[in-house]
């Protein structure tokens, strides 16, 4: 995974979006992961909270190369903790744990030939955390691991 998103990513104009309900446990981790990177990594970040079609505005104007979108995701055959790329047409509305996400819809409202490579880094929540506060201790593991990568890539 590290390798296939470094390959993605190089040369490219990059912009990292979370997406997540803080008060939810789990279902926050994009905007977690999004606030620990401030200050460490020069790529725009966006936190698109639970509703992140209001960033439509910064989306398009940001004119990125690629967006990676951080969130809380049911991935089959995946644990708690497990982090999956996606590309944006294998993402079902229903596998998003923010109950008010479509990021399929959210990105077609950009106009085509101004539309971002989406990737979406999908984290699989722990189920018994739903509607708890603070994250797993299988997520954080997932959110140490992200920070380290993206200051990596991008710091």
């Amino acid at each position: 995974m590290i390798e296939e998103l470094a390959q993605r990513v190089d040369n490219k104009k990059v912009l990292l979006l979370g997406v997540g309900n803080r008060l939810r446990g789990d279902e926050g981790l994009g905007c977690f992961l999004v606030n620990r990177l401030k200050g460490k990594v020069r790529i725009p970040l966006v936190d698109g909270g639970s509703v992140p079609e209001k960033q439509l505005g910064l989306l398009a104007s940001s004119h990125p190369d690629l967006v990676l979108v951080v969130v809380a995701a049911d991935v089959p055959n995946t644990s708690s903790g497990d982090i999956t790329l996606l590309n944006l047409d294998q993402l079902r509305p229903m596998q998003v744990k923010t109950r008010s996400a479509d990021l399929s819809l959210l990105f077609r409202f950009i106009p085509q030939k101004s539309r971002p490579e989406v990737i979406i880094i999908a984290v699989q929540p722990d189920d018994e955390m739903e509607g708890r506060k603070g994250v797993s201790n299988a997520v954080q593991a997932a959110l140490d691991g992200l920070e380290a990568l993206f200051v990596e890539l991008f710091g």
